[in-house]
């Protein structure tokens, strides 16, 4: 198969208007997260009451919880219905499973006019007209999801919503929608294990995290950790994923802008929303994400399971094949047409797994 790119671009646009109460509540946020001495974040130590319970109804990590060594997603539809991996759920995207749903900005909006005081914004600030907010948006499709799975991403959503980041501070996506576990309101649901679908603590939050990460590359936040899925997902292009597994697959991120960023994010009609919210002076660039499969490689033969207690016309697949890659990801800025900068953001590996199936013998 030749070469082919799958292109997912930001674009640019000035928003004039946003819905009623999310712009109210989004303007408030943003403008007090902005002034200074009041972005300062909670330690861990901060966030955990006398009672067990952090500051935002989370118990510490207890009961049961995600396989540490399982990646928490599967392709939606190619979760497990029993303990062999079968699904009876349609495919990710209704329109086909190889047109991944996902949009994505990275587009630098302006902020609405405001009334508060010249005095409360920050420096390079002078005029409440001239405030600018960089608002970069993606999402991604999850609505075919079985109902865990759907529980999983909501849950997590939840979590993360108005998180803000400090100035220079560390973001761990883990360690911000912890402890994986059922007290903290997951589920079971379809993992990766060893090139195997399991069930698992968790499954789907990876999906989260994934969304989370190609926001904040529209963002212009740094990426300090991302790892890929062992097998791909197809919910976004390949090399456009990171994983959650463990304490050896995070998503952490930096912020490196002078000023506090805050993370949005919610659920709609089965979308996954993740926007990121800053101060920002310059706005105008166009920002693009470019995936580009660089190799492709074949399943293989299906690997075939004879239960003798099934009748000899017995067939189920449990788990379906999936296609390897190799893809490279590279972020392309650009201003009025005019290509700025062009940089590879990472090189990933997926590994290509058969098709597992059952077949029956009748005890002959």
């Amino acid at each position: 198969m030749s070469m082919c790119e799958n292109i997912g671009k930001g674009t640019v646009n000035m928003r004039k208007k946003m819905h009623g109460w999310r712009k109210q509540i989004i303007s408030l946020l943003i403008l007090s997260m902005l002034v200074p001495g009041m972005a300062a974040c909670l330690d861990e130590k901060d966030r955990t009451n006398d009672s067990g319970l952090q500051s935002d109804g989370r118990r510490e990590q207890s009961g049961r919880q995600a396989n540490p060594f399982a990646e928490l997603d599967v392709v939606p539809g190619d979760e497990q219905g029993t303990a062999q991996g079968q699904s009876d759920e349609p495919a990710a995207e209704p329109t086909g499973e190889s047109v991944p749903h996902m949009s994505g900005q990275g587009d630098l909006q302006e902020a609405q006019p405001t009334n508060v005081p010249a005095a409360q914004l920050p420096e390079h600030i002078d005029k409440p007209l001239e405030q600018k907010l960089l608002v970069s948006e993606f999402s991604t499709w999850y609505g075919s999801s079985s109902p865990q799975r759907c529980n999983n991403i909501e849950r997590a959503a939840v979590l993360l919503n108005g998180y803000v980041i400090a100035p220079q501070e560390v973001f761990s996506c883990a360690e911000a929608i912890g402890p994986i576990d059922e007290e903290n309101g997951y589920l079971p649901a379809g993992t990766f294990v060893m090139g195997k679908v399991q069930q698992g603590i968790g499954g789907g939050v990876c999906q989260v995290s994934t969304t989370l990460y190609n926001a904040a590359l529209y963002a212009g936040l740094t990426i300090l950790e991302r790892a890929p899925h062992s097998m791909a997902v197809s919910y976004v292009d390949p090399a456009r994923d990171a994983a959650l597994a463990g304490n050896y697959k995070d998503l952490k991120l930096r912020n490196d802008f002078e000023y506090p960023v805050m993370i949005e994010a919610f659920t709609e009609e089965g979308n996954l929303y993740f926007r990121i919210h800053t101060a920002q002076e310059d706005i105008g660039n166009q920002v693009e994400l470019v995936s580009v499969v660089v190799e492709e490689i074949p399943p293989g033969d299906p690997v075939v399971t004879v239960d003798e207690t099934k009748p000899h016309d017995y067939y189920e697949v449990t788990q379906k094949a999936h296609t390897g890659y190799v893809a490279e990801l590279y972020r392309v800025i650009s201003r009025d047409g005019v290509e700025l900068l062009r940089e590879k953001i990472n090189t990933s590996q997926y590994a290509a797994t058969p098709q597992y199936v059952t077949v029956g013998s009748d005890g002959t």
